[in-house]
């Protein structure tokens, strides 16, 4: 066996792991189980083995599983779905707090566009919505919307850009990497000769917490060439990282939410049981509409269109400001809140057993 000192650290931390099994095999069986993992421990260890600290969780969590029976882990499973996906949405909204309000102002954008385009940039900036992001057809969030867009300042060029959009599209890149900017990447998109405009490319690149992206128009038989280029916020740095993290806890507090929850139920009499299933088909259909909504996809969540009217940066929030996706997921607290309350409530069960008695 360890020393005397690594074993009191040992020790310490295998009682911590044994939490995974129920409370009642841990009363029965875990002297044992404690005793037979320090017995075959090596010398001068004063931690679980990583291989130990999986057996110990598989076959502790196992066993609650087999306790709690069927209906616990199926509640257990939604439950981390649903929390993993608005844990997402809470994440990456937490992560965008950190970014001004408001697009980029006009000498922002001046600035910056000339920078990116390699012709004279009129002086004029128009703007696709003021704030960072908006609901476009709804001032009121509540009322719902088709989905999250990225507010944007448009500069034009002053002057008719020469050539075709390929080669438009190579001269801004080329200028776009000695003016700093990173992840440069272009585009080159043909609708055919009978679509106006026919062709367009698209460069993209990031500097300075911005994103810039420049559409080069083909000429068609009506309209010459066009260049112009949309300025607005870039990712912040932390973005994917707050959303992983919001996605990971909001599955494990779901998860110990519903299991916790469904274990503890199964305690209470048969109409309790009856409508704490009823809250949680309740739970389920309030809250799903928006945690789809969520999904992340290559360009954001589902139902954060950002990508639409030109590219913008990812968010994950899009399912709570998608039409009544919100405020079905605001209702959704009331049978949640009703679960918690009712496995406070004093069994029914063992309160007709003490009279019995």
């Amino acid at each position: 066996m360890p020393d005397d000192t690594d074993t009191t650290s040992l020790e310490r931390r295998y009682r911590r792991w044994l939490f995974a099994y129920p409370r009642a095999y841990r009363h029965e069986r875990g002297p044992e189980l404690l005793a037979t993992l320090l017995d075959t421990a090596g010398p001068g260890r004063s931690r679980p083995s990583a291989r130990e600290v999986v057996h110990l969780l598989r076959h502790g969590l196992g066993r609650r599983a087999a306790e709690a029976g069927r209906r616990a882990v199926v509640v257990a499973a939604v439950a981390a779905v649903l929390g993993g996906l608005s844990g997402i949405a809470l994440g990456s909204w937490l992560a965008w707090r950190g970014v001004d309000a408001w697009a980029p102002g006009r000498t922002t954008a001046m600035s910056l566009a000339t920078t990116v385009l390699p012709v004279p940039v009129d002086d004029k900036v128009s703007y696709y919505g003021r704030h960072t992001f908006w609901n476009p057809n709804s001032n009121d969030s509540l009322a719902g919307g088709t989905g999250l867009r990225a507010g944007r300042a448009t500069v034009t060029s002053a002057t008719t850009p020469q050539g075709d959009h390929r080669e438009i599209a190579a001269a801004v890149e080329q200028r776009m990497r000695t003016q700093g900017w990173r992840e440069v990447r272009t585009t080159i998109e043909g609708y055919g000769p009978n679509v106006s405009p026919p062709a367009q490319a698209e460069v993209t690149g990031t500097r300075d917490g911005y994103l810039a992206t420049v559409q080069a128009v083909a000429a068609d038989e009506a309209n010459p060439p066009t260049l112009s280029v949309d300025i607005m916020w870039a990712e912040p740095p932390g973005h994917l990282r707050d959303t992983i993290l919001g996605g990971l806890t909001g599955a494990l507090l779901g998860a110990l939410l519903g299991f916790g929850t469904a274990q503890r139920m199964s305690r209470h009499s048969a109409r309790r049981q009856r409508m704490y299933s009823r809250l949680c088909l309740a739970t389920l259909l309030l809250l799903t509409p928006a945690c789809l909504g969520n999904i992340p996809t290559g360009t954001g969540s589902l139902l954060a269109s950002t990508h639409r009217n030109g590219t913008g940066p990812s968010v994950y929030w899009g399912g709570f400001v998608f039409f009544g996706a919100q405020p079905l997921a605001i209702l959704s607290l009331l049978p949640i809140l009703a679960i918690i309350v009712g496995c406070l409530l004093p069994s029914t069960m063992n309160a007709r057993r003490r009279r019995v008695a």
